[in-house]
């Protein structure tokens, strides 16, 4: 459901009334509770930033993106995905983590661009954020100076929630996607600092296809 959605975004079109019904009929009493506070949280959370941990600049090693990560948290690259996580991470689900897919398309055409970066997207999305979240919150944001959108998801875990965030880029010649999960009480936390990272993001090969102006 949450890959259906991500697609609806990746296109810029919005929800359908028939799927904004179907996603509300599926939800329990205590997850029609959890939109409403995670509602009254996003809407804070648009009054005011937050306090950001520190940030340290962070360059990938084939010099692809300029970002910003907290200070101390180790990073991964493995070819188009990049993840960052906190200096004490053991793996387990709950814990903080940062992922960022980045990859280009090498076509000018629109229509193959959004077929390839779907092509791209759709095993990089099932690999991070499994079929038990649903869609809480939607938005638009801009990241290096594209417009972008996100959309924000929640999944009951014991007894507390497990939230996240991911953010697709519209860009050309590019697929760029941000995905960020963790427990609710340090997702809350760390929002900010998300946020703050996406801003000092910079891509630094968004050139052309090579012979295109």
């Amino acid at each position: 459901m949450i890959i259906a959605a991500l697609y609806q975004c990746f296109s810029f079109s919005p929800f359908s009334e028939v799927q904004f019904l179907e996603m509300w009929n599926q939800k329990s009493l205590r997850f029609f509770c959890l939109v409403l506070a995670l509602l009254t949280f996003l809407s804070a959370c648009s009054l005011t930033s937050g306090s950001s941990l520190p940030l340290d600049e962070y360059q990938s090693p084939d010099g692809r993106f300029e970002f910003s990560i907290p200070t101390g948290w180790q990073t991964d690259q493995d070819q188009a995905l990049f993840t960052t996580t906190p200096p004490d991470y053991s793996g387990s689900e709950e814990e903080l983590i940062v992922y960022v897919y980045s990859s280009p398309t090498g076509t000018i055409d629109t229509a193959t661009h959004l077929d390839l970066a779907k092509e791209q997207i759709e095993p990089f999305l099932a690999s991070v954020i499994d079929e038990d979240y649903k869609v809480v919150n939607e938005g638009e944001t801009k990241v290096d100076k594209y417009p972008a959108m996100l959309l924000d998801f929640a999944k009951p875990y014991g007894e507390t929630y497990m939230l996240g965030r991911v953010v697709i880029v519209a860009m050309p010649f590019y697929v760029l996607v941000f995905v960020g999960t963790g427990i609710e009480t340090e997702w809350e936390a760390f929002l900010p600092t998300f946020r703050e990272m996406l801003n000092q993001f910079h891509l630094s090969s968004a050139e052309s296809p090579e012979g295109q102006p």
